[in-house]
């Protein structure tokens, strides 16, 4: 039997039941049926935590099959050096969130120190900021990506109180204007030298917001300490607390500017990459499609 048909069965049966024993009694037909299984199962490996993935560098074959690794920074705790054995990766997706302002870069270096893959698609989340230092990291290392999401804003604590949205608010440069860059322009061209060498780079997003930094602080200046209609729970304090995108004031008051300064900062990017097809970022007032 050819082994396409193969593996189109044992993607099928992954399907309908993502759990290894839908593939079960499949591999046990014989080794080439175990090989195809296992090949198409560990395509996508989501680690964890660290004894996962420990365990998971112990697995025969794996080094070949992963195409897709998810995982959280934390779990390379041991065995980092396992990630220079992954030569076939094609995506990789870490989350950031046990790291701060103070070890992002030292955590970055390591990590990407240890890759040896050529990867199409890198997705950082939970990054405590974007800046020119991760930026050169990430394209000196992978120049041949095709899409790259780094992102921010989602450090935002907006699922307790008030309190915890305005202390998370102070963990995170979730707004790089005007404290890091004076003016979108600066931004702009600061994330663009850094990103030259990514020249097949179709696919941008940055998960900060291009408002300034004041919008937020006057929301929960607004919005956290006095008594109002919140489109939530009406006539009294908002639980769990809302964004500036969700509040009337704020909406009117940076609605047209920030928009306007989202679709300069497109145009601009798209400018100084020529690869560059799709550019985004997170915002509290999207342009209505």
């Amino acid at each position: 039997m050819p082994v396409e048909l193969l593996d189109d069965i044992v993607a099928h049966l992954l399907q309908q039941n993502a759990d290894i024993g839908s593939i079960a009694a499949f591999a046990l037909v014989s080794q080439q049926f175990r090989q195809v299984a296992l090949r198409r199962y560990y395509a996508i490996l989501r680690v964890r935590s660290a004894l996962h993935w420990v365990r998971m560098c112990r697995v025969s074959g794996i080094y070949e099959w992963v195409r897709t690794l998810e995982a959280e920074t934390s779990v390379f705790r041991f065995k980092i050096d396992g990630l220079s054995r992954f030569t076939a990766l094609k995506t990789l997706a870490l989350n950031f969130s046990a790291d701060g302002l103070s070890t992002l870069g030292n955590r970055a270096s390591l990590l990407f120190g240890n890759l040896n893959a050529d990867l199409a698609q890198l997705k950082l989340t939970h990054l405590p900021r974007i800046d020119r230092t991760l930026l050169s990291l990430v394209a000196a290392r992978f120049t041949s990506l095709k899409t790259l999401e780094l992102s921010c804003t989602e450090r935002l604590d907006t699922q307790c109180c008030w309190l915890c949205l305005e202390e998370s608010s102070t963990c995170v440069v979730h707004s790089p204007i005007p404290d890091s860059f004076v003016t979108v322009e600066h931004l702009v061209k600061t994330f663009c030298n850094a990103l030259k060498p990514c020249k097949k780079l179709k696919s941008l997003y940055l998960g900060v917001f291009l408002s300034d930094a004041s919008v937020l602080v006057r929301h929960l200046d607004r919005c956290a300490t006095v008594l109002i209609a919140s489109p939530r729970t009406p006539n009294c304090y908002s639980t769990p607390p809302f964004g500036p995108d969700l509040c009337p004031l704020c909406c009117a008051e940076n609605d047209a500017d920030v928009q306007d300064r989202e679709s300069l900062a497109k145009t601009l990017f798209r400018q100084a990459l020529p690869s560059l097809e799709d550019v985004d970022f997170s915002s509290w007032f999207p342009a209505r499609r």
